[in-house]
C-alpha cells in the first residue's frame, strides 16, 4: 500500500492544460501560402520575357542572401561565445562547479540551436511571404502592359 504524499498537489488541484498549439492552422496557412505563390508564379510566365522582371528577382534574391549572412555571422558570434566558455570548463576547482559550468554549457547548445531553428523557419515564412508579393506585383504589372 502507498500513502500519498500530502505535500504535493493532486490531480484535481493541478492546473488545466494549456491549450494545444494551433498546428493545423499554422500549416494550413503555410499550404495556403505556397499554393498562392505557385498560382502567382504560373501567371507571371509570360512576365518572364522582360528584364525588368529578372532584375526585379536578382534584387529580391540578394536582399534575401544579406538576411541569410547576418543570420549566419549572428550564429558565428553565438558559437564562438560558447567556445569560450566551453574552454573555460578546466578553471573549477570543485565537482559541483565543474558539473555546473557543464549543465550550463550543453543548456546554451540546447538555446543556440534552437534559436537557429526558429532563425531559418522565420527567414523561410518571410521569403515566402516576400516572394508572394513581388509575384503578385510582376503578375499585376503584365496584365496591364500587355
Amino acid at each position: 500500500m502507498t500513502h500519498a504524499d500530502p505535500t504535493l498537489p493532486q490531480a484535481a488541484q493541478l492546473p488545466a492544460a494549456p491549450q494545444r498549439p494551433r498546428h493545423g492552422q499554422l500549416l494550413g496557412k503555410l499550404a495556403s501560402r505556397q499554393q498562392h505563390n505557385l498560382g502567382t508564379s504560373l501567371a507571371m510566365l509570360p512576365a518572364l520575357a522582360h528584364t525588368g522582371t529578372w532584375l526585379s528577382l536578382a534584387q529580391l534574391q540578394a536582399a534575401s542572401l544579406q538576411k541569410l549572412i547576418a543570420q549566419q555571422d549572428s550564429w558565428l558570434a553565438q558559437w564562438q561565445g560558447w567556445l569560450h566558455s566551453a574552454c573555460q570548463l578546466g578553471q573549477a576547482n570543485t565537482v559541483s562547479k565543474l558539473l555546473e559550468q557543464e549543465m550550463n554549457l550543453a543548456l546554451r547548445a540546447v538555446q543556440i540551436v534552437g534559436q537557429q531553428a526558429v532563425d531559418l523557419a522565420s527567414l523561410q515564412e518571410n521569403l515566402e511571404i516576400n516572394y508572394g508579393y513581388w509575384a503578385s506585383l510582376q503578375t499585376a504589372g503584365s496584365t496591364t502592359t500587355a
